[in-house]
């Protein structure tokens, strides 16, 4: 079979939420602190096309989130003609092919590195079907054939029955852990958090993210008063770029800290790792790097006895390539599976199934999804 690449093309999609709802709730466009500033208004994401001279297919995604057709630009204009004619089957030797050539203008982060995942994500699809294999087996997997996964998240609800609510609503659905927002205030930050703590009353296991929201002092208070109710996860306390602050809240604390899904590359793991700044990182394979970067993520955090998360926002194409990986990563221990509305994850392809809170991993072909391709027309607002 020639892999030769004949075609790259980008295609940016966008399911606003003013198209799925009358009246959108303020906690959808507020769902975190991170969103204060920039509101989210919808789902966002750009897919990634290559095809062979043989015809044949891979799908990838790239991060969509603020704007995803500056992704699709970048994929369109600047990365697309540096493939066009290359051995789709060498991965390794085109992703680093394309950071290369960025070397002095940087690229370490942002659209760019993010363009770059969603063309390994659809490097490594290709290269599975082309081998009749699941993605994970040409990892050197399976290690495990079901993720465990976590419902993400409960957001910025504006009371605790509503936090307990939807909580309950994630168990009953069968997930054994859930994640809240937190970030609004140490008081309104327990309250939620005791609540829904005591509602689950050990049915499942409460996780919170913070998204950057407090200082040291304030994180580490708020980190003792969790552990009094049995919080298992202590996710972005602080700034992203407080590596030795993270440190000192790690040291301080019993509860385990995650941080990572800000990141990009091993470069940025490597500062967090040496910090000794986490218990838990969170790469995300539509950002950082793809599955290409994340299999060093994951290989550099297990020198150091770090687990790895994969980060979970995103359309249903990320969605299976962190299940690939995870199924032949052993030092990937769960997944966030995100359930705030969006069709680009549920409607674009068959979502996975659910089974005693773990996500079962496809043994089709490459990453093992088939696009909706009418939902695609539907949702594209730019292509390069």
């Amino acid at each position: 079979m020639n892999l030769t690449i004949a075609s790259v093309e980008a295609i940016a999609l966008a399911a606003p939420f003013s198209k799925m709802f009358d009246e959108v709730p303020e906690w959808l466009l507020t769902p975190a602190s991170s969103h204060r500033v920039l509101p989210r208004l919808g789902q966002y994401t750009t897919l990634v096309r290559i095809r062979t001279v043989d015809g044949l297919e891979g799908i990838g995604e790239a991060y969509g989130l603020p704007e995803p057709r500056v992704t699709a630009t970048i994929i369109g204009q600047l990365l697309a003609p540096m493939l066009v004619g290359r051995d789709a089957g060498a991965s390794e030797a085109l992703w680093e092919l394309m950071f290369g050539a960025q070397a002095s203008a940087g690229r370490t982060g942002g659209f760019y590195l993010e363009a770059i995942s969603g063309i390994d994500l659809a490097l490594w699809d290709l290269r599975g079907k082309a081998a009749g294999q699941p993605v994970h087996r040409l990892l050197g997997g399976p290690v495990r054939t079901t993720v465990p996964v976590y419902a993400s998240p409960i957001p910025f609800l504006p009371t605790t029955a509503e936090s307990v609510q939807t909580a309950l609503s994630f168990v009953d659905d069968g997930f054994h852990a859930v994640k809240l927002k937190l970030g609004r205030g140490e008081t309104t930050d327990l309250a939620h958090a005791t609540a829904v703590a005591d509602a689950l009353d050990g049915r499942a296991a409460l996780h919170v993210d913070l998204n950057c929201a407090y200082d040291v002092k304030t994180a580490i208070r708020l980190a003792h008063a969790l552990e009094g109710i049995g919080v298992r996860w202590f996710e972005e306390p602080l700034s992203t770029d407080d590596v030795e602050g993270l440190a000192e809240v790690r040291a301080a604390v019993r509860i385990p800290v995650v941080t990572g899904e800000s990141e990009f590359i091993r470069y940025g793991y490597r500062n967090l790792l040496l910090a000794r700044a986490a218990d838990v990182v969170m790469p995300n394979l539509t950002r950082a790097g793809g599955i290409t970067e994340a299999r060093r993520i994951a290989a550099l955090c297990s020198a150091f006895h770090v687990d790895v998360s994969p980060h979970g926002v995103g359309s249903a194409v990320g969605l299976a390539a962190a299940l690939q990986l995870a199924a032949a990563t052993p030092n990937v221990t769960s997944l966030e599976y995100n359930r705030l509305p969006n069709p680009l994850r549920d409607d674009l392809a068959t979502p996975p199934s659910l089974v005693d809170g773990a996500l079962v991993v496809s043994e089709e072909p490459g990453l093992g999804v088939t696009l909706d391709e009418d939902l695609i027309a539907h949702y594209e607002v730019f292509r390069a």
